[in-house]
């Protein structure tokens, strides 16, 4: 509806900053803006950390789908795709530390529980609340797993538990969908 308003919305003169850990296939990227009739403009692509990673085939998929749904909702946003070896400690940490978009997405998460075994949840909490102060709106994907994020296969045993960052007090959490048998 935002986009058939008076005045339209369409992220004129916004930026998003997504968040990645893969190069992007931006002929890919283009190609989905032109089957969904959206204005011919690619994300820009500033590597965090170097080396720069190149395309990773397991990351590929889902950085494509964040770029360009994010385009797809704000069609005349500027999309800024920031990557890096690691997620958190690249790309996430160079786009709140160099303040480059008032709005950040990152789809990428982790069963709360178990983050602190590759991350420090305060260190992070604490770049996320350095971005609120900053101004920074940062949204973040709520999982795949519903309410049983760290289970990986079969039925819930592990109980129940949530997706960080998108547990973070600092971040607005989206989706929570899952489907399961006959839609």
């Amino acid at each position: 509806p935002l986009l058939n308003s008076t005045p339209p919305i369409h992220g004129t003169n916004v930026t998003v900053a997504v968040m990645g850990q893969t190069a992007l296939l931006l002929d890919r990227v283009a190609a989905f803006r032109t089957a969904a009739g959206l204005p011919a403009k690619v994300p820009t692509t500033p590597s965090a950390g170097r080396p720069p990673p190149g395309v990773i085939s397991g990351d590929i998929a889902e950085a494509s789908l964040d770029v360009e749904w994010s385009g797809a909702v704000a069609p005349n946003a500027s999309i800024l795709y920031v990557y890096g070896q690691d997620i958190f400690l690249n790309s996430l940490t160079q786009a709140i530390d160099n303040n480059v978009a008032p709005i950040i997405s990152i789809s990428y998460g982790l069963c709360e529980t178990m983050i602190g075994t590759n991350y420090s949840i305060n260190s992070i909490n604490q770049l996320l609340q350095q971005a609120n102060a900053e101004g920074i709106t940062v949204i973040s994907a709520s999982g795949d797993s519903g309410a049983t994020d760290c289970d990986t296969s079969g039925l819930a045993s592990e109980g129940f538990a949530v997706d960080f960052p998108s547990s973070s007090p600092f971040v607005t959490s989206a989706g929570g969908t899952m489907f399961s048998g006959d839609v």
